[in-house]
């Protein structure tokens, strides 16, 4: 008996299929392919006490809609690996609040978001706001008898926001 082994990882049929057209769909230019793009003023935003603040835009500069679902955490340990983040549902007292928290962009459309100050925190804060497009691609088999699936992807864009306490 001749056994011959290989250090080859064997995927399954259709998740290498699967990875082949997730990677397909990365790899492929936007030419021609109608798509919203997220495009975002800031990556990191300062908020003093007195000092006005830099605003935050959301743009798509895409050729279809954009839907954007907008969450807002607490970052308890900045700097550190891994990340502790507290959805701003779940801290007691919360400092900031960034509105929407789901938004629509048409193409070409530039959005204020609303960044209103709840309370001058009496220590600095870093909040981290992420923007997640809702992606749908659907993909079909090339078979006779063509199946399709809703692909879902999830990207995320984020902000950080750092709420600075007032100056002693």
């Amino acid at each position: 008996m001749n056994h011959h082994y290989s250090n080859r990882l064997a995927w399954p049929a259709s998740l290498g299929a699967a990875l082949l057209i997730f990677l397909g769909l990365l790899l492929t230019p936007l030419q021609g392919m109608a798509a919203g793009i997220l495009q975002l003023s800031h990556t990191e935003v300062r908020l003093e006490p007195g000092v006005a603040a830099a605003e935050l835009y959301a743009e798509n500069k895409g050729d279809t809609p954009l839907f954007l679902d907008v969450e807002q955490k607490l970052l308890l340990n900045p700097g550190r690996s891994p990340e502790r983040l507290v959805p701003i549902q779940q801290v007691d007292q919360p400092t900031l609040l960034v509105t929407p928290d789901r938004l629509v962009l048409a193409p070409g459309q530039k959005y204020r978001m609303t960044l209103k100050t709840l309370a001058i925190p009496t220590s600095h804060r870093v909040w981290r706001v992420t923007f997640r497009p809702r992606q749908r691609v659907l993909v079909e088999s090339g078979g006779e008898h063509a199946d399709s699936a809703p692909l879902i992807m999830s990207v995320g864009y984020g902000v950080l926001i750092y709420q600075l306490a007032p100056a002693i």
